[in-house]
């Protein structure tokens, strides 16, 4: 169901919103604290990116995001002029992601799409918004990809620009994305699923960075902009996929990273944690769709805290979102108190990290400040998850 030795032994502390708050402190005034405005912050040791990247998924745009996000919903006080660094930040990805093997693309973890919306946050103009508008559209005429890299990741971002501007025109062009993404869907002998061509490769991934779960999120979270006939189609295929690929035992479902794979991950972008923080926001139900869902959840608090730290994309904060979703989800308690079990657990997981490396982790997806986000999630009990959920 899943590999033990990526997960470590629980050492749950009771909850404590007090050294929550004190956390996303100290891991918001250590970031601005090693911040350089010429080279922004240095590339941790675990992220292995020489020379560091400007990207939200593990770069300087990132970490500025999430210094916003927390200023702005009052979690940390922070008088610091952080539009001023986005050119530096375009500058610093732009040599690395044009080595990438999706340099045509926007790209909203990777690229300038990501960046751009973190510059519309925090410094909006007519004129950004005709550029993210531009990049977007690009992903017309280019391989759908993933969510990382390709047409999802643009369709996502459609849904944040018009929640930031009103401008329809985005509403269009997710249509016209949504549309596309739909025509792909492919109907197979076990379920519904989507081919990726990824890193030379075709694999019929399922996660929600890479896979099915990612080609869904943004059809979820724009399911006011489809029309009647779209609306039915993502429900039965979310239904009808979770089911055909689950795999389930006494300890809960898991979700194999490949269809035609094993399962052996629980992480959020391979395993049930993805699985259910991405179908828990669902806008439909029916018994069996969300006792899969409860029974992800089940298989996430056994498998415990992983080892590789406290980020979200494959740490225990993003296995913690799982939670906080089936907790609003399904009203039930014991999904609060599992995800506050998993926020104790990563504060020290940061703590020992910092420990080991001397330093912190400054990144949004695999580093300290997405784990800033998670715990104020779990103070307020309203999760988000970052740059997918709300920008």
């Amino acid at each position: 169901m899943f590999e033990p030795e990526r997960h470590v032994a629980p050492a749950y502390r009771a909850w404590d919103a007090a050294e929550a708050r004190a956390a996303i402190a100290e891991i918001a005034d250590d970031a601005l604290a090693a911040l350089d405005p010429a080279t922004l912050w240095q590339t941790h040791p675990q992220d292995n990116v020489e020379g560091g990247t400007g990207s939200i998924y593990f770069g300087a745009a990132g970490v500025i995001w999430a210094i916003d996000r927390l200023r702005r919903v009052g979690a940390i006080a922070v008088d610091r002029d952080l539009a001023s660094l986005v050119p530096t930040v375009l500058a610093r990805n732009a040599p690395w992601y044009a080595q990438t093997m999706y340099p045509e693309h926007g790209s909203l973890l990777m690229g300038e799409l990501g960046i751009r919306l973190v510059e519309m946050r925090l410094a909006p103009s007519a004129a950004l918004a005709d550029r993210i508008h531009g990049l977007a559209t690009a992903s017309n005429d280019l391989p759908t990809v993933e969510l990382m890299w390709g047409l999802p990741g643009a369709m996502l971002a459609c849904l944040h620009m018009q929640g930031l501007t009103g401008e329809a025109r985005f509403v269009a062009l997710f249509q016209t994305q949504a549309a596309r993404l739909l025509s792909e869907l492919e109907h197979t002998d076990r379920g519904p699923i989507w081919t990726q061509h990824l890193y030379g490769k075709q694999q019929r991934w399922l996660g929600p960075v890479h896979g099915f779960a990612g080609h869904m999120a943004p059809l979820l979270r724009g399911w006011a902009w489809l029309v009647a006939s779209q609306r039915a189609l993502v429900g039965d295929t979310a239904a009808r996929a979770l089911a055909a690929y689950a795999v389930r035992s006494e300890l809960g479902a898991n979700w194999p990273h490949a269809a035609d794979q094993p399962a052996k991950l629980c992480q959020h972008c391979h395993g049930a944690a993805g699985m259910v923080t991405t179908f828990a926001d669902a806008p439909f139900s029916a018994p069996e769709f969300d006792a899969l869902l409860v029974e992800g959840g089940n298989l996430v608090w056994h498998a415990g805290p992983l080892a590789k730290g406290s980020n979200l994309c494959h740490g225990t904060g993003g296995n913690g979102y799982a939670f906080l979703k089936l907790h609003r989800r399904t009203g039930d308690a014991r999904w609060l108190e599992r995800a506050r079990a998993f926020a104790m657990a990563t504060i020290d997981q940061m703590r020992e990290a910092r420990a080991t490396y001397g330093r912190g982790r400054y990144s949004l997806w695999t580093g300290d400040p997405g784990l800033a986000l998670y715990l104020w999630d779990c103070i307020t009990a309203e999760p988000a998850f970052p740059t997918i959920d709300i920008f």
